[in-house]
């Protein structure tokens, strides 16, 4: 059931805060247009990197439950995604279970549901028969739940140790994969164990994605339980869970648990009340300053939702921040990156935007064509339309547009093609291409080849490495090396000097898309010529700045002599900052770069915590 085989206005979705222990808890109602179902569904959303990838296919099971007539809630636990808190806040698992039991209450008093059942990936599968232990549901859908939380705990600790961050973690926590895990939580997580105690619950589905593991025996406790439950063997799983850029939603599998809900407990027939629009409701952020964060419909045709953070008390003199999808995660950005960001800037006094470009995370591709694209050409008319929408809002505030990787391609073609008299800046943070056309596949690009070329090139000053080559200690000996290096890589490198004399030739101004052709001196040109800046942070190992200064050598050194580009290094850090200490050294390296440029005043600068980093401005690669 692909987006666009629903039906225009089939399916509501109003995204608002609830209640939950005093703190704010995002959360999506999806329902059937002008109504809410008698019989609500709360979705329990997994952990950490888990919430990310399976973001996107969590959502398609929202719409295609609301489309039958179920009133659906899709939350986010305090702490994770847009809502309150911080994955380091103490009693994480106690917390969490609170936001299940809030959100299904909020279905039961507010939205009038008589029934609620719950659905749960992973993690989220486990609270959701944690809360059942306790509270009456109707159905329990169990997606490749979490048996046994010490195993969960040896997963997570495993994906640390893989990633070469355990010696850069405390006995504290974990990180795993961009999350941090302190090791209180890791503690209640390790206690969790579906197989004692039983359920309050009519019917149990226990999808798999295989038929080994712990489910089985699940299955057996709760029919020993009384239950009646039963086990399936849904595919997709390992689709839904890659990357997001690589995410495929599981349609067979989300057929499967719609017809089976449905079978189970048919909605009963919706009464003609409206559904509720808890609308733009502000939160008070959990944050030394007075801030305020809400959801924004920014336009519907395109579709295009986003999170607005500001100050109470604004600063005239300060910009909109409009942070850009990382790849194709949603608004959140790796690690959730983009919420500590943006709540942090605006305790600067920066009001900050988090939003998704059409086609990814919560902002619904209405019409055919790809979802889930990174680099879209439509990217660019949604950044318009946003621009729009801020000058609407306040016409006097310019705008600094950031982006992380595909977000930064998004943010420099921006600058370079729209007219908006409100963009001042963009910020580029580990852009990967400077380029891209319609078709084109990262491995597309020669990103790889001049990566290597630059090892090679660093290698030669290194005796060891000599020492190695000449000793036949490489990997592939001493012939090996060379035809390596002679043969795979020399042949594919374009000539540097063909791409550094600027392009007469004009960026599209009309039709806002991908640029005709592979221009980044004439580019850079442009961005100046439109009285703009570009900064760069670049992580110490990614190829950003070393693909700048190849392309557009001279170029680049003019500007950055006019002062209109500047680059800086965030030492220790990959191209998504998976540690805690690389997001905190980059924040610091942002923070201090847009006090100086925008002359935040002093006692706001005392918010910040921590030491600052120190920004190296980069003249060579």
């Amino acid at each position: 059931m692909p987006e666009h085989s629903l039906q225009a206005g089939q399916v509501e979705r109003t995204a608002f805060y609830l209640d939950s222990g005093g703190h704010a808890l995002f959360a999506w109602l999806h329902a059937a247009a002008g109504t809410v179902g008698a019989h609500g569904v709360v979705i329990c959303p997994p952990l950490g990197h888990e919430q990310v990838h399976s973001h996107r296919t969590l959502r398609h099971l929202a719409d295609r439950l609301a489309a039958r007539g179920f009133a659906v809630l899709r939350p986010d636990y305090l702490g994770t995604g847009d809502s309150d808190g911080t994955e380091e806040d103490p009693h994480r698992l106690a917390t969490w279970l609170v936001n299940v039991n809030d959100a299904a209450e909020w279905l039961r008093n507010t939205a009038g549901c008589q029934k609620i059942s719950l659905v749960g990936l992973r993690m989220g599968a486990a609270l959701a028969v944690l809360h059942a232990q306790h509270h009456e549901v109707e159905n329990l859908v169990l997606w490749s739940p979490i048996v046994k939380g010490r195993r969960y705990v040896r997963e997570l600790t495993a994906l640390s140790q893989t990633a070469q961050l355990a010696a850069g973690s405390s006995s504290n926590c974990v990180e795993a994969m961009g999350f941090v895990y302190t090791r209180e939580t890791l503690d209640a997580l390790a206690k969790i164990d579906l197989l004692s105690g039983g359920v309050h619950c009519r019917n149990v589905l226990i999808a798999s994605h295989t038929s080994a593991g712990g489910d089985s025996a699940l299955l057996e406790h709760l029919c020993q339980q009384g239950m009646v439950a039963e086990q399936k063997v849904l595919p997709g799983y390992e689709g839904m869970m890659a990357e997001p850029h690589d995410t495929v939603v599981p349609q067979e599998a989300l057929q499967d648990i719609e017809e089976w809900m449905v079978s189970k407990a048919p909605p009963s027939a919706p009464g003609r009340r409206a559904a509720p629009s808890p609308g733009m409701i502000s939160m008070q952020v959990s944050s030394p300053a007075a801030l305020r964060e809400f959801p924004l419909r920014i336009s519907r045709a395109p579709d295009l939702f986003g999170i607005m953070t500001e100050p109470v008390e604004f600063s005239d003199s300060l910009p909109w921040i409009v942070m850009l999808n990382a790849g194709a995660a949603y608004r959140i950005g790796p690690g959730r990156l983009h919420v500590q960001l943006a709540r942090q800037l605006a305790a600067l006094g920066y009001p900050c935007l988090r939003f998704d470009l059409n086609g990814l995370g919560d902002s619904v591709l209405a019409e055919q064509g790809k979802e889930n694209d990174a680099y879209a050409a439509t990217a660019f008319r949604d950044v318009a339309a946003v621009c729009d929408f801020l000058h609407a809002r306040e016409p006097g505030r310019p705008i600094v547009l950031m982006g992380l990787c595909s977000g930064a391609y998004v943010a420099f073609q921006s600058a370079v093609q729209l007219r908006h008299p409100a963009i001042i800046e963009s910020v580029l943070i580990n852009p990967l291409v400077f380029f891209w056309r319609e078709g084109m596949i990262i491995n597309d690009t020669n990103t790889e080849q001049l990566v290597a070329w630059r090892e090679y090139w660093r290698s030669i000053f290194k005796w060891s490495q000599w020492k190695m080559l000449l000793t036949g200690k490489t990997r592939t000996g001493f012939a090996g090396s060379v035809k390596r290096f002679a043969s795979h890589l020399l042949p594919r490198l374009p000539k540097p000097g063909r791409l550094d004399a600027p392009s007469a030739e004009a960026a599209p101004q009309c039709d806002y898309g991908h640029p005709p052709r592979k221009d980044l001196p004439g580019d850079l040109q442009r961005v100046a010529a439109a009285a703009r800046r570009l900064v760069m942070f670049v992580s110490d190992n990614d190829p950003g700045h070393f693909l700048l200064m190849y392309q557009a050598r001279r170029k680049a050194t003019q500007l950055m002599k006019q002062g209109s580009l500047q680059c800086f290094f965030v030492p220790e850090a990959d191209h998504t900052f998976s540690t805690a200490q690389a997001r905190q050294t980059f924040s610091r390296s942002l923070l201090e770069y847009l006090q100086g440029r925008f002359e935040t005043a002093p006692s706001q600068e005392r918010n910040l915590e921590g030491k600052r980093a120190t920004l190296s401005p980069a003249l060579t690669p």
